[in-house]
């Protein structure tokens, strides 16, 4: 849910300073608006709080699982929780996956279970022959659910080299 949002958030952003950009009178700009006044840009870049539902959970693990299993590692990064953001940077987060992938992988949840601020969800892969599951772990915390990895110390070996042979001796690597 919160991908999808915020994708819309930015294409309305987008198309808002594309906007900006078109106003007459020779290239000048017009007057930004008063600072009180709530422009439909701003609106659309303030996210609601999402619910604290089985179906929003599902929905996040689901857009986490199929964009991590597409390659799609610097969105998966904006899909973590904030804490997990302060501990990892994207450019560590990215290469970490790349070179550690869980690509091609498809996955369907299985079982979600809420406890308070925190949702596990299981999943289990697709088409194996044999039954391989995956465990996420999602906290609520600001209005957004966001993805808990395990292990937050794999990816701070001080390089992604280090950080990569980590993940791989630890298991978490497909291959």
């Amino acid at each position: 849910m919160r991908y999808q949002a915020g994708a819309m958030a930015a294409t309305a952003a987008v198309a808002g300073l594309a906007m900006a950009g078109c106003s007459p009178g020779g290239g000048a700009a017009a007057a930004p608006p008063p600072a009180s006044a709530a422009t439909p840009t701003t609106r659309a870049l303030a996210t609601p709080a999402e619910p604290r539902t089985v179906a929003a959970i599902r929905s996040d693990a689901d857009d986490y699982l199929s964009l991590s299993s597409a390659g799609q590692y610097a969105i998966t990064y904006q899909l973590l929780s904030a804490a997990a953001r302060q501990a990892i940077s994207q450019q560590a987060w990215v290469a970490v996956h790349r070179g550690c992938p869980g690509q091609g992988r498809s996955y369907q949840i299985t079982h979600v279970v809420v406890s308070g601020e925190t949702a596990v969800v299981t999943a289990s892969q697709a088409g194996a022959g044999k039954r391989v599951s995956q465990t996420e772990t999602l906290v609520y915390a600001d209005g957004q659910w966001g993805v808990s990895p395990p292990d937050l110390g794999l990816y701070q070996h001080g390089s992604v080299a280090a950080d990569v042979a980590a993940a791989h001796a630890a298991g978490r690597c497909a291959s």
